[in-house]
């Protein structure tokens, strides 16, 4: 999807009323934030200023690529130089979505969903725009699902799966034998007179020893 500059009265309308124009881009959630083809920051709304700290007359003037937001991917790679989203776009007028974490103001990092699109007049890319969303509340959510996966999982004392991840682990693999004939082996560990441990020297040394025994095993 290009955004489209033309002599369409109701665009020219909107366009050339700067107040209009500028309330209607403050009034978004979202950050936003124009670029000309050679990355010169244009317009910087009231969403770009809440998520990232930086003030319009921070960064207006100034190059994206010029220390301010530093975005990097999900990998640490710096795209500020290479692999920049915006950059992209210019080159190939295809619209791109990623997520990527820029650097805040006060200095820690804000991870963003981050959606770029080609500012196109008269067939011509003149720039580009980036709308971007702080994305934390979504990954402290998958963040804290994984966790109570894990928790779900793994005996609590030893840290190893449990009984509910064996049981569906074995019917994975049950399936893979039936199916493709994949072999896979059980081992079964027990431990000799364990009862004689907790009623000699408590259930703490008996955990203590099947800690011992799970890390060793697993190890």
């Amino acid at each position: 999807m290009y955004i489209v500059v033309q002599n369409i009265k109701w665009v020219v309308n909107v366009m050339t009323d700067e107040a209009f124009y500028r309330k209607m881009l403050d009034n978004m959630f979202d950050g936003v934030y124009f670029v000309d083809v050679n990355r010169k920051i244009t317009f910087w709304n009231k969403g770009a200023e809440r998520i990232t700290g930086f003030n319009a007359v921070d960064v207006v003037d100034s190059h994206c690529y010029s220390n301010i937001l530093n975005h990097v991917d999900l990998d640490g790679n710096r795209l500020c130089f290479e692999g920049c989203p915006l950059h992209s776009t210019i080159e190939d007028r295809q619209p791109r979505s990623s997520e990527v974490f820029l650097h805040h103001k006060d200095g820690h990092r804000v991870p963003v969903y981050v959606r770029t699109m080609p500012i196109v007049e008269n067939e011509e890319v003149v720039g580009a725009v980036e709308i971007f969303r702080d994305d934390s509340e979504r990954l402290e959510v998958i963040s804290h699902i994984e966790t109570l996966k894990s928790m779900a999982m793994t005996d609590e004392l030893t840290g190893i799966p449990n009984r509910r991840y064996i049981k569906e682990f074995v019917q994975s693999k049950m399936i893979e034998y039936n199916r493709l004939g994949i072999g896979f082996g059980l081992a079964f560990i027990d431990i000799d007179d364990f009862k004689k441990v907790n009623d000699t020297y408590g259930h703490d040394v008996g955990d203590e020893i099947i800690k011992l025994i799970s890390n060793t095993a697993i190890n």
